[in-house]
């Protein structure tokens, strides 16, 4: 079952993750999209080099809960 709803970015949910755990070292992007209700998928993206060749990956991912008040929760 395919779902076609578009996953809605939210960059307030990246502001409270990143003063709760600090910005890693080489911090390129935080991407936080809504998975359902107030649940987000929040990804953190980090420049890396890999056999000197300098890409992007996903440092760090968690699954948070976001409260219209701005109360954030990591979940996992």
């Amino acid at each position: 079952m395919q779902n076609d709803k578009a996953m809605k970015e939210n960059p307030a949910v990246c502001h409270e993750l990143l003063n709760k755990v600090g910005k890693p070292d080489d911090f390129i992007l935080c991407k936080a999209m809504n998975v359902f209700d107030d649940k987000y998928r929040v990804n953190i993206y980090t420049r890396r080099m890999v056999e000197g060749i300098e890409g992007v990956s996903i440092s760090k991912s968690y699954f948070v809960k976001y409260s219209d008040q701005g109360a954030l929760t990591i979940l996992s």
